[in-house]
């Protein structure tokens, strides 16, 4: 549904439509529209036209690459701190990346061609998708560093970390199938690996719903990875 000035509110819940200008803001309000995302809900093909970019709410994406094998890995999560669909902003309306609905729930669509021809306007839209597309660049490199060199218990702490930030929850809807896709392991893996964080009171684990129950001692489980990116976010956007 196109949003009202009512639903200004549940806009700005975005990190980056709530730091915007307030007349810029007004000025964009009329083209954005409050969608409902589902579980796995692809919202960008790899290598097809980007009609729209969407700003989450309460929901989380996942930047996908896939192989030519169908199998797929993580490179970076988007979640109310950020947007989809970058690249519209690089002169480019493609990637080789798949956007899908991680955590289903609420996001903000507007038509690409609306947001580029805002940000090429100047003011403070481009100067914070600027700053986002490097946090989201230092996002990926980290996130490749990752799942080179680190262990299984902690890549998983830091993607619940980081998938809690980005829908401001501990509560998190996720399935062991679609977190061994995610991070590119088997999914004897992660189930081993979750029961083991479980146990030491760290999370609790029931049917695809995942409560981070000790948020302090999940994060000194993650990697460092999940440290500089939460670090660079907050140096730019707090």
């Amino acid at each position: 549904m196109m949003t009202t000035y009512q639903d200004v509110p549940t806009l700005i819940q975005n990190r980056l439509l709530a730091k915007l200008a307030p007349d810029e803001l007004k000025r964009l309000h009329p083209h954005l529209e409050i969608v409902s995302l589902s579980l796995g809900q692809v919202l960008i093909l790899p290598n097809e036209p980007i009609s729209f970019v969407y700003f989450p709410i309460n929901s989380l994406l996942s930047a996908v690459t896939v192989m030519e094998d169908g199998s797929t890995v993580e490179a970076g999560c988007i979640g109310r701190e950020g947007m989809a669909g970058v690249s519209i902003l690089l002169d480019t309306n493609t990637t080789p990346m798949q956007i899908l609905a991680q955590i289903p729930g609420q996001a903000v669509r507007v038509k690409a061609s609306i947001i580029k021809q805002a940000f090429d306007t100047g003011g403070s839209l481009q100067k914070l998708l600027h700053r986002y597309i490097h946090t989201f660049i230092v996002l990926t490199s980290q996130s490749t560093a990752c799942n080179r060199l680190h262990h299984i218990e902690a890549r998983l702490s830091r993607w619940l970390l980081m998938s809690s930030d980005g829908i401001d929850s501990d509560s998190l809807a996720l399935t062991q199938e679609f977190m061994s896709t995610m991070l590119g392991v088997r999914r004897s893996g992660v189930s081993e690996t979750a029961s083991k964080l479980q146990s030491r009171g760290l999370i609790s684990y029931h049917r695809g719903q995942i409560q981070i129950v000790d948020r302090k001692s999940l994060e000194k489980t993650a990697c460092e990875c999940y440290g500089v990116v939460k670090a660079e976010y907050k140096r730019l956007f707090d």
